[in-house]
């Protein structure tokens, strides 16, 4: 706790924020929304908030909207995946879902995408091409 304190203090000094990101799939040590919104409240730092990535979220079998809304006024970035590191609509993810609590909470930040590196074999522009072109079809159902 300390340690990130004290990046978050240096950070404020500078305008950057921080985000905690649950990670259940690499780690055991910040796991759900609840675990990193309790981190982000304990510093006691305005600079901290949450992220999430609903790859993480999938791998658990937990719902990405529900971490959005959970995580609502402290989310600051998303990154966006399917499972097994697919684009966000080849798999199993409900990505309309998503995008609908995203837009219900007034998130305003970037959605990064994490795909294709699951494997050597992956081609970066159909993983880049699929991504967008899924996300933006979906997002413009929305409005």
């Amino acid at each position: 706790m300390q340690g990130l304190m004290d990046v978050a203090n240096f950070a404020k000094k500078h305008g950057v924020t921080m985000v905690v990101e649950p990670t259940p799939a690499d780690s055991n040590l910040i796991e759900t929304a609840d675990d990193a919104l309790l981190l982000r409240e304990q510093t006691g730092l305005s600079n901290v908030k949450v992220m999430f990535d609903t790859f993480h979220a999938l791998y658990r079998n937990e719902v990405p909207s529900d971490y959005a809304y959970r995580m609502g006024e402290y989310l600051h970035h998303v990154h966006i995946s399917d499972h097994d590191r697919l684009p966000p609509g080849q798999g199993r993810g409900d990505f309309p879902s998503l995008l609908k609590a995203l837009k219900d909470i007034h998130y305003d930040g970037y959605l990064s995408m994490e795909v294709g590196f699951h494997t050597r074999q992956s081609e970066p522009d159909w993983y880049a091409r699929t991504s967008i072109e899924y996300l933006k079809a979906k997002l413009a159902e929305l409005d």
